[in-house]
């Protein structure tokens, strides 16, 4: 038992360090709360963006090891909350306006409540979306690893979204790699329209994405660099983009 602890404690300060060192993680401002205990890491706590919620569950998973189990109780400061009902509506007015996924049946739940609110026709793609306390969840089949990112990405452009969980099947089936990634990226960025996705170049080794060229502004800048944060996958992001004087 006194063994099992003292990895715990090992595995703790271990995660605390390189919290503390990542530049993507404040946690003087937003602390994390750690516990380990047989392996089992659960994170709790409000970051920043979904940049630091993405770099901390990377940090995690390359210090616990793939036969560690993470508990994700992370969650994004939204800046501004919504009531549930309120984000849903803005989750599902994102999904069903985009072209993309014109052909998929989208339904929501508010608490017991069930509404179609997109009707793809027969034989369409189906998502469900559950809000619950400012997490929102994604249920139903897409046809592509890209769709799968998509959807999620919208999801966390709604302001009042605090965590993601994206249980969107894929049929049929596809094999991860890099160029998935990079091609998720040049779409979000392409979705974006606060990007001029033109005049960005998008690379990825390892998950790991770099993002290279010229905007016009730092807020343009920092917004790109989000977008890809916000696709599934990715463990890192280096920024190589030049803000045009």
């Amino acid at each position: 038992m006194g063994n099992g602890s003292s990895k715990g404690n090992d595995l703790v300060a271990r995660l605390s360090a390189a919290f503390e060192r990542d530049a993507w993680i404040n946690l003087h401002r937003y602390p994390v709360k750690i516990r380990a205990v047989d392996g089992r890491v659960a994170l709790e706590g409000t970051l920043e963006n979904v940049a630091a919620k993405r770099r901390a569950l990377a940090l995690a998973h390359q210090i616990v090891g793939d036969g560690g189990l993470i508990d994700d109780h992370l969650r994004r400061d939204p800046k501004e909350r919504m009531g549930d009902r309120q984000l849903r509506n803005e989750v599902v007015q994102r999904l069903a306006t985009e072209s993309v996924f014109a052909r998929y049946t989208l339904g929501s739940h508010t608490g017991d409540k069930f509404e179609v609110v997109h009707d793809g026709g027969p034989d369409s793609y189906q998502m469900e979306v559950w809000v619950d306390a400012g997490a929102v969840t994604l249920n139903g089949v897409v046809e592509s690893l890209s769709h799968r990112r998509l959807a999620e990405s919208l999801v966390w452009w709604a302001h009042g979204c605090e965590t993601v969980d994206n249980q969107l099947a894929i049929t049929p089936p596809q094999e991860d790699a890099d160029d998935e990634i990079t091609d998720a990226v040049r779409i979000v960025l392409e979705k974006d329209p606060a990007v001029h996705a033109e005049q960005l170049r998008v690379g990825t080794a390892a998950a790991v994405v770099h993002l290279d060229g010229l905007v016009a502004t730092t807020a343009e800048r920092q917004a790109a660099v989000l977008d890809a944060w916000s696709v599934e996958g990715v463990w890192n992001v280096v920024d190589r983009i030049e803000v045009r004087v």
